[in-house]
């Protein structure tokens, strides 16, 4: 059986990008997804840790994030109730 000679493939070095356009401020519902269709294609370095925070902050505004938040709450209060063994009380 003949011996393959390891191929010798330079590998790409990750580059920085650059930092996306400035994003206005306060965020709007655009520039949000601007930002986040940008991050989805380039990956999320190619944001600021200012750029990600400014997201976070708008997405925990929305009314309907508070609503997830509170069952997700309540499901995990739930959940931790199920683990706990149950007393000759409450059975």
């Amino acid at each position: 059986m003949p011996i393959r000679k390891k191929k010798s493939v330079p590998q790409r070095l990750i580059q920085q990008r650059p930092p996306l356009t400035p994003m206005a401020s306060p965020l709007t519902r655009q520039e949000v997804q601007r930002l986040q269709t940008h991050m989805r294609k380039h990956g999320p370095h190619s944001l600021t840790p200012r750029q990600h925070d400014a997201i976070w902050d708008f997405l925990f505004n929305l009314p309907e994030s508070h609503a997830w938040l509170s069952d997700m709450v309540h499901q995990t209060h739930a959940a931790q109730a199920g683990l706990r063994p149950r007393t000759k009380i409450e059975a």
